[in-house]
């Protein structure tokens, strides 16, 4: 098939519409400068990386873009090379440099004890990085939308999450070993199918995305509908509910940089800044001390933490998910990984 370069002219104007939409909220709105730079795709070869992958080759030419792609197989399905090998023809006809990892997910998952999904997650991100330094790409981008962004805010609330964290995955990962932007974080699914099937370019089904399975499936698939059901911009408001999240965070983080303190291996609220901030403050610290050591920060257990505190019942411990332990003393809080970990 040969190749094209394909531009902003080549496209009909609904579609141009859409790839200057996604431009501007990444460079307006999530505030990071595109021109120039050398990105990296995760592309699955599934519709919505497809459509990631062709948006940014039309915006190439314009915004002087160096463009390259990178595929795991995580060698669970039968049909995975074949995703593997489609997907590899989609970027020669394109004109993107193409990375390609075969991963037995399965043994990594027996190896690291955890789940399939974890597994797959944790190899897939590790792979995305490596590639992105080896090509000198300043971000790798992922084709999270609008609907995956409403799934993440619904399993963030059935975990417990607390506020912003309640307003869904973040568009931008700035941290030691990912570097990520989520361009079409506020894009709907249907619109990405709608530009390939006008311009002619197939994609790869996964079968295990309709698998009721993973949670995250069940929310897709049988969750979302119904609150669609119920009111037809449910997406609007899920894309209030994150900027009004985003736009709190960054205000709030302003003033987290003069509270929360390295100690060590773990992190540090003293009392005297405990006292200052107030009940909710005390609690939106905590919660951040918590995702600083990735830990899991269930609002039932902060409440507690900070229910502890205000009566001052020390020394008091509380354990969280990934092996985070808060420690209450007359000092102050201290956040840290159990010993052994």
């Amino acid at each position: 098939m040969a190749q094209s370069a394909l531009s902003l002219k080549e496209l009909s104007a609904e579609d141009a519409r859409l790839a200057l939409a996604v431009e501007r909220f990444v460079e307006v709105e999530l505030g990071v400068q595109l021109r120039g730079e050398r990105l990296l795709v995760a592309c699955s070869g599934g519709a919505d990386s497809t459509a990631l992958l062709l948006l940014f080759c039309a915006l190439r030419q314009r915004l002087g873009l160096s463009l390259f792609a990178a595929h795991l197989d995580h060698g669970l399905r039968p049909e995975s090379a074949e995703d593997a090998r489609a997907t590899e023809e989609l970027c020669r006809r394109f004109d993107v440099p193409f990375f390609l990892k075969r991963e037995s997910v399965g043994e990594l998952a027996r190896k690291w004890g955890c789940g399939l999904e974890e597994a797959g997650r944790r190899a897939r991100y590790a792979f995305l990085e490596d590639c992105r330094l080896r090509t000198g790409a300043s971000w790798t981008l992922t084709a999270h939308h609008v609907g995956d962004l409403a799934e993440d805010v619904l399993m963030r609330l059935c975990r417990g999450a607390v506020w912003p964290g309640l307003g869904g995955m973040k568009a931008v990962m700035d941290e030691p070993g990912r570097r990520l932007l989520r361009p079409l974080l506020m894009v709907e699914k249907e619109d990405l199918e709608a530009m390939l099937q006008r311009l002619g370019v197939s994609w790869r089904e996964d079968a295990s995305n309709a698998s009721r399975a993973w949670k995250r499936n069940r929310m897709r698939h049988d969750v979302v509908p119904l609150l669609l059901a119920e009111n037809p911009s449910f997406y609007d408001s899920v894309r209030r509910l994150w900027r009004c999240a985003r736009r709190d965070e960054r205000g709030w983080n302003e003033r987290l940089e003069q509270v929360i303190q390295t100690n060590g291996d773990g992190f540090f609220l003293s009392d005297a800044a405990l006292k200052e901030l107030g009940g909710s403050g005390r609690l939106r610290a905590m919660a951040e001390a918590l995702r600083r050591m990735k830990g899991q920060a269930r609002a039932d257990t902060l409440e507690a933490v900070e229910k502890a505190w205000r009566r001052r019942m020390f020394p008091r411990r509380f354990s969280f998910g990934g092996g985070v332990k808060a420690e209450l003393s007359g000092e102050g809080v201290l956040f840290r990984h159990a010993p052994g970990r």
